[in-house]
């Protein structure tokens, strides 16, 4: 398992960069990951080893932390952000809504997508909550203890929040969209690649739902489903 998240969690990073050098262009690419990555590392090490809450269970680690983790962390936040430039572009949305609707769109969408994985996660031993939690209690962790802390949660909103209000912030101004370049930030096709990217994390969470029984968690994550259709659907009046 720990051979298979690592695998999963490197071919998705290269296809997220990929789309990243594509739509933003080098300077940006780098911007989102190492603003990205170092605010979700520190969120990691807080969890883990100052407030110990959370114990990672899949191989390699580093202090605790694992970097197949990380690195899908990066890849959710990045597809989910592209995906909502899309999604508000489309419907019209000018520079200024764009700026104040993307950060919170974002990071519920990623926060969709954490209500299953963390479920899934959790049921398959991949990690271990020290205490119960008030959220899916009827899955038990390897260590006996029951569901999800809310916390988790409002960790993940503000922590993608942070993330995308900071590479607004310096960045300055809305620049990097761009929709008379074909595959560019915001343009239709940069959507839809990034809800294909999105894909391979939330059907083996479908699969998982289905064979456990455990539906109700793809109604708790239906914002996610709903994101990548509208971003697939597209607008015929963008490129």
């Amino acid at each position: 398992m720990s051979r298979a998240l690592a695998a999963h969690s490197l071919l998705g990073a290269g296809l997220n960069a990929l789309h990243s050098l594509r739509a933003r262009g080098l300077k940006r690419t780098l911007l989102f990951i190492v603003l990205g990555g170092s605010i979700s590392l520190f969120r990691e090490y807080m969890t883990t080893n100052v407030f110990r809450a959370l114990r990672h269970r899949t191989e390699p680690q580093v202090k605790g932390i694992s970097p197949s983790v990380a690195l899908a962390r990066y890849n959710l936040s990045y597809s989910s952000m592209s995906v909502m430039e899309s999604i508000l572009v489309g419907y019209g949305a000018d520079e200024t809504r764009r700026r104040r609707m993307l950060p919170l769109s974002t990071a519920l969408v990623v926060t969709s997508m954490e209500s299953i994985l963390d479920c899934l996660a959790l049921d398959r031993g991949l990690w271990q909550w020290q205490t119960d939690g008030t959220y899916a209690m009827d899955i038990e962790g390897p260590n006996g203890k029951r569901g999800v802390p809310w916390l988790n949660f409002t960790g993940w909103i503000t922590l993608i929040m942070a993330v995308i209000i900071g590479y607004q912030r310096i960045l300055r101004r809305d620049e990097d969209i761009d929709l008379s370049y074909p595959g560019g930030a915001g343009t239709e096709s940069s959507g839809r690649t990034a809800a294909l990217l999105l894909l391979p994390y939330y059907l083996p969470a479908v699969a998982w739902a289905l064979k456990r029984g455990k539906t109700k968690y793809l109604l708790y994550s239906a914002l996610l489903p709903a994101a990548i259709l509208l971003a697939l659907k597209g607008r015929s009046s963008n490129p």
